[in-house]
């Protein structure tokens, strides 16, 4: 599979890549060096933090809970560049019905309103960082990031082709982790559970995007409806344009 964005080698993180350069519905591209998604940067060697910093980032933004940020601090919690932004509202989370979110596709659709204003925070901080590079990560690079990243791709008027090849790429990157993680399962059942866990079909993000579109009229809608202001969206597309 060929990469829909620029891999980057940021050692020793898995799922790092450039968005720039995807295509938009107007015949343009989103701007290179604007907007790098990825894994969680603790695992960075003295050799990936200096290739985070030569490539202009000037915004971290950490998706993951309090907890996971605790638990595994990255190098750059003590830096002015760096926002803890949670995806998940874990006051939300605990009226989660997982029953009914049994697969990707149902639990991005939820997650859309059950975690609305945590989401918009995350896209205002993309849009209100300062000039510069601008990395935002979760655990693995898949599910809280492709969501953040999918709905900002949208607001800069990337084909939604493009997000979820970008979003589903993620399997490449991260594929030779998954493979060792489904050779030590101990059953079908539990492959089964493994390749549904991390798993990133393209149908998953566009699903998700069907119910903004369905539902609020589009991207901006969505993140207007939740408190994003009209200077944040414009700022958010001159950002990736």
């Amino acid at each position: 599979m060929t990469a829909p964005s620029l891999r980057l080698a940021w050692p020793d993180c898995r799922n790092v890549r450039d968005v720039g350069g995807l295509p938009t519905t107007d015949g343009g591209t989103v701007r290179v060096g604007a907007l790098v998604r990825g894994d969680s940067p603790h695992r960075l060697t003295t050799d990936g933090l200096a290739a985070v910093h030569g490539y202009g980032i000037r915004r971290v933004i950490d998706l993951r809970s309090v907890e996971e940020a605790e638990a595994a601090p990255g190098p750059f919690v003590d830096d002015a560049l760096y926002q803890l932004r949670p995806m998940i509202d874990p006051h939300q989370e605990v009226r989660r019905d997982a029953a009914a979110e049994s697969t990707l596709e149902l639990t991005y659709r939820a997650s859309l309103v059950r975690n609305a204003s945590h989401i918009v925070a995350g896209i205002g901080a993309i849009a209100d960082a300062p000039d510069g590079g601008v990395f935002v990560h979760c655990a693995s690079g898949k599910d809280r990031t492709g969501m953040i990243v999918a709905l900002a791709l949208r607001v800069a008027g990337v084909v939604d082709a493009a997000i979820a090849a970008d979003y589903a790429y993620t399997s490449v990157c991260l594929g030779d982790l998954v493979g060792r993680t489904l050779a030590a399962a101990p059953s079908a059942a539990e492959r089964a559970r493994v390749a549904e866990l991390w798993g990133s079909p393209p149908e998953a993000i566009l699903a998700m995007l069907d119910r903004v579109d369905a539902d609020f009229d589009g991207a901006e809608g969505y993140l207007r409806s939740y408190g994003l202001s009209d200077g944040q969206v414009e700022r958010l597309r001159d950002r990736l344009r």
